[in-house]
């Protein structure tokens, strides 16, 4: 037994182990339980054998009868017998060394004097202290857990077992003192039963005593004595390692270990660096979804939380749905204490105000393969900042690549101005009640009308659109409007690897499989009572149309009539002709003013990222030369050193941006950009970088910080100036924006007509942008914009004249488009081809139309 135990060491401890001391524990409780059946059923007097006694011999001698004897007897001996043999095994032979350990000592104290009172019938009635095998139970359920912490199944935090330490030996404590008082307490005169000396034990250790029930011989005095002693020995020691052990389990989060019911699901958001801001938009736009009511939260972070975060985390709306797990996702321990295999989804989100975004792409790709590693069926929501990275994470449900939607956003505001408004509001969920307190007219239109969100049905399903089927979208699209107040703006076929269509004119009928994509203020499922419900929307709408003292009629009847003119007039321009730079033999025509440049409609043929999206653009036929590039320089093929030389037919485009980073438009109408890039001297943009614009027309570049260069760009003649923040500094940051908000400002004061376009990293610092300190309509905004927030909105700059009228934007609200993705997975694409981020045949595509009274 004894070799079989030294091979195989390690194997018998963790496996028979944790049997063996599990065995141990329940033959000592079981000792202890038929102590305390003995105690009940002790009629307190001597055997009629001992005539001459004195109050002593109560101590030595006890009421038992035979069966309890034989019971506690054979108990005894089993608990022995297994004692001695796991130590003769762990000691290797060594007896001398079992006669030093406490625990066997104890054993031999309560075990091994039933083995004598076998052999002498007369010792059957003495007393045995069999209560303190209660303590040698405590060792062997530590030791328990010991075996359990060991094995790679089962995991038990610190806090558990130090808590498991801290009971059992209170319990300990107060069973010794019950059984001790009440057996000494047999010599003497006022005797004490089991509950009663419970109940004196429990009163001395929580309080002083209240002198109704007191010992009154002198060795139960002592008693009392040693128990506190003992008391004030043990408890300090572990209530400060289990207090030490709460604070480290705060700082590290805890294990999600689910709902009380099967049913509950749960998400898991990863992200390296915990920011409150960031939280409470992602707890906001989740739980503002009905279906994510019931959802639990588990956020897997290996920051620590700061203490706004841990004050946010404790709102009543959030303690019980909200879950803190410190970790990080590259460790399956940590994905597995946030239970990622049953998870519905996991939220892969990148850490902000980072300086190097590349690294923040790296730790994301890592985590997603972690996470695609671990789990391969949960679904992933990820988040990045480079193009260039999005081959990396592919099997991603829905990606949102920051700085595509970014660049593609401000981009096509310079074509639709507050375009970059219209969508932040669109990916904002609320329910329209923003400006409702206000007295302007038009806080309560804009307020109101920005509770519009994008839904989806069957076409066969909808009391919307359900009598259009075998009609054609534009007819659908315009009495729905004109019926319901709901805007039809794609549709989706069921036929096998078919994309979503926007706006695909009335060459698209209708048909009963149709997916239908529509705005409006609700989805058609949450009215209950359809017709009335709808009748109340409607009448709000009239009513915010009323007060903004725009006619319904005669509204509708103008942008009605000025869409038709529009319409006439693209018609007229595309069956004009020369006006089609495709064409070889055009060499002149009256809107150049001159040679016209020579451009074709195709991908651009080179690449600046593997996995760029396929975009029509206007391309040269013949690239530039490098040096024809850059603005301000001249060369050989061209002498000018200023935008005013050029001549340009169009107002130019000014971008500023502090490092480089890489939709249809007529040709004529396409207007040259300048790139103002705060570069060193010495230093010009990569070759890749010139190489890939040169095959664009009208795009030039030039050195610069933004007022410093501003003139030369032709600022003066600019049709916008979009200012593009790259990245943020940690030391301050919330200052991370006062450079680009200085300059906004210098450039607002000397040109105060310039429409300029202004990313920032907070979106509560555009209260700064245009910010005039005596002006009392800005201060006025403010105000309500504190009201705003009182009243729990989400978005209160939204009333901010440089927000609302699309003159400043954050990225930060991209966020919002991927945390909707799980309940809305179409808004992504829906989004991307509004953008232009890609395209699909048979689409419409986004455009302006400027309508004056």
């Amino acid at each position: 037994m004894q070799k079989v135990a030294t091979e195989n060491f390690k194997s018998f401890q963790i496996v028979s182990g944790y049997r063996i001391r599990l065995f141990n524990v329940f033959i000592k409780t079981l000792s202890c339980v038929l102590y305390c059946v003995r105690v009940v059923h002790d009629s307190r007097l001597l055997p009629s054998v001992h005539l001459d006694f004195n109050l002593c011999d109560y101590l030595f001698w006890v009421g038992r009868n035979t069966y309890l004897w034989l019971i506690q007897t054979f108990v005894a001996l089993v608990s022995l017998s297994e004692t001695i043999i796991v130590f003769y095994i762990s000691y290797e032979w060594n007896i001398c060394r079992l006669f030093v350990n406490a625990h066997f000592l104890l054993e031999l104290v309560t075990s091994f004097p039933f083995i004598i009172t076998i052999f002498f019938r007369d010792l059957r009635i003495m007393y045995v202290p069999v209560f303190l095998n209660c303590w040698l139970a405590k060792g062997s359920l530590h030791s328990m857990m010991n075996d359990l912490n060991r094995g790679s199944l089962v995991k038990h935090s610190a806090l558990f077992r130090h808590l498991l330490i801290l009971f059992s030996t209170l319990i300990c404590l107060i069973f010794t003192g019950m059984c001790s008082i009440e057996h000494l307490q047999r010599a003497g005169e006022r005797q004490f039963d089991l509950f009663t000396s419970f109940y004196f034990v429990m009163v001395t250790f929580s309080t002083v005593g209240y002198g109704d029930w007191y010992p009154d011989t002198w060795m139960s005095r002592l008693c009392v004595i040693i128990l506190i002693c003992v008391a004030l020995v043990l408890l300090p020691s572990q209530l400060e390692a289990l207090g030490q052990t709460w604070i480290a389990r705060q700082k590290c989060g805890s294990d999600y270990s689910g709902g009380f019911s099967k049913n509950e699901k749960h998400v898991v958001v990863t992200i390296t660096h915990l920011e409150m801001e960031l939280v409470r938009d992602f707890l906001d736009e989740f739980y503002a979804h009905h279906e994510n009511k019931r959802v639990h939260v588990i956020l897997l972070s290996p920051a620590e939380l700061d203490d706004p975060t841990r004050l946010l985390l404790k709102f009543p709306l959030y303690s019980e749905r909200v879950h803190y797990v410190r970790g990080t996702a590259l460790r399956d321990e940590n994905l597995e204490r946030a239970r990622l295999g049953d998870a519905q989804a996991c939220f892969i989100l990148s850490a902000r105000h980072q300086d190097k975004k590349i690294i923040t792409d790296e730790h994301t790709i890592l985590r997603s393969w972690a996470v695609k590693d671990f789990a391969p069926h949960v679904k992933q929501y990820v988040q990045i900042f480079r193009p260039e990275t999005k081959m990396h994470v592919e099997h991603a449900e829905v990606l949102i690549c920051e700085d595509e939607f970014k660049y593609a956003l401000l981009a096509n505001n310079c074509i639709c101005p507050g375009i970059s408004t219209f969508i932040t509001l669109l990916m904002h969920t609320s329910k329209g009640d923003e400006g409702k307190k206000s007295s302007e007219p038009w806080h309560k239109v804009y307020g109101f009308h920005s509770g519009n969100e994008i839904y989806m049905i069957k076409a066969e399903d909808s009391k919307f659109f359900g009598s259009f089927i075998g009609k054609s979208f534009t007819c659908a699209s315009y009495c729905a409007h004109n019926r319901y107040g709901v805007g039809l703006i794609a549709v989706k076929s069921d036929e096998p690897n078919a994309k979503i269509l926007l706006n695909p004119g009335g060459s698209h009928i209708i048909k009963s499989k149709d997916t239908l994509y529509y705005m409006a203020l609700t989805n058609e499922e949450s009215l209950y009572n359809f017709h009335k419900d709808l009748k109340d929307q409607k009448k709000k709408a009239d009513l915010a149309s009323t007060i903004a003292n725009v006619g319904k009629y005669f509204g509708r009847k103008l942008v009605f009539r000025s869409v038709q003119s529009y319409r006439r007039n693209i018609k007229a321009f595309q069956t004009k002709p020369g006006t089609s730079s495709d064409s070889e033999n055009e060499d002149s025509c009256d809107k150049c003013k001159g040679p016209c440049i020579k451009l074709q409609r195709s991908y651009p043929q080179v690449r600046t990222y593997i996995g760029t999206s396929n975009t029509v653009c206007h391309m040269l036929k013949q690239k530039r030369p490098i040096c024809c590039l850059q603005l301000n320089e001249p060369c050989e093929h061209c002498p000018y050193t200023s935008a005013h030389e050029y001549g340009w037919s169009n107002k130019p485009i000014i971008l500023a941006a502090d490092r480089t980073s890489t939709y249809y438009r007529q040709v004529h109408k396409l207007h040259p950009i300048v790139l103002l890039l705060e570069l060193e001297e010495t230093s010009s943009p990569s070759s890749s970088f010139l190489d890939a614009i040169s095959y664009f027309p009208l795009i030039y570049w030039m050195h610069g910080k933004m007022l410093d260069n501003l003139l030369r760009a032709g600022v003066s003649n600019a049709e916008h100036v979009v200012v593009v923040k790259e990245f943020a500094s940690l030391a301050e940051e919330h200052l991370a924006d006062c450079s680009t908000i200085i300059t906004v400002q210098k450039i607002h004061r000397m040109f105060p007509r310039l429409r300029m376009i202004t990313e920032l990293t907070h979106t509560s610092n555009m209260r700064f942008v245009q910010f005039s300190a005596n002006n009392p309509y800005s201060l006025a905004q403010s105000k309500f914009e504190k009201n705003e927030k009182k009243r729990g909105s989400h978005m209160p700059y939204m009333f901010r004249l440089p927000f609302a009228q699309g003159g400043v934007f954050s990225a930060n609200m991209l966020d919002r488009l991927l945390y909707q993705a799980i309940i809305k997975p179409y808004v992504v694409t829906l989004t991307r081809l509004l953008l232009g981020i890609d395209q699909s045949a048979g689409s419409g595509y986004l455009s302006s139309v400027t309508f004056t009274v």
